[in-house]
């Protein structure tokens, strides 16, 4: 019985150490961190861990849903159409503040504005300007993960 409760001690001592050292140091974390997720929370928010995330809907397709906060409603981005060839990274001025906004276009469909059911389609464009609220090259580096690693292009099937 004494080896039984000494077994269960050192249990309970392990699962707190682990606790610790998964919340005390997060790059040493048990769990496998999801890039994806965090270039994607960094690119939208400007926040490795945001209080509202970026959904992904499908990781394959690189689909992903946001709030959208000026109407209330959602904004559904098809990032695998986006032509990062020729996108553009432009500085935007208020005053002495300096922001940034991606403009990219696509051959198809790239955004959708969706109402607060996340399912009605209420506008879609095949080009956008995206705020970036991050600092840009942190940003730039979360484009090249994102892009390099899990929203590639897909290739045509057709001859030409």
């Amino acid at each position: 019985m004494q080896h039984l409760t000494l077994n269960r001690y050192r249990t309970i001592a392990a699962s707190v150490a682990v606790a610790f050292c998964t919340v005390s140091f997060p790059e040493y974390s048990l769990a496998e961190v999801d890039l994806f997720q965090q270039a994607l929370n960094y690119v939208f928010t400007g926040d490795l861990a945001p209080q509202h995330a970026p959904e992904i809907v499908d990781r394959e397709s690189c689909i992903v849903i946001m709030p959208d906060t000026k109407t209330g409603g959602f904004v559904r981005y098809y990032m695998a159409r986006f032509r990062m060839e020729d996108a553009l990274f432009n500085k935007i001025y208020s005053g002495s503040e300096v922001r940034y906004a991606l403009d990219v276009k696509g051959n198809d469909t790239i955004i959708e504005y969706l109402s607060s059911d996340k399912r009605t389609v209420t506008q879609r464009y095949r080009s956008a300007q995206i705020p970036l609220p991050g600092d840009i090259d942190q940003t730039q580096k979360a484009f090249r993960i994102i892009f390099a690693d899990y929203c590639k292009p897909k290739k045509s099937k057709g001859p030409f």
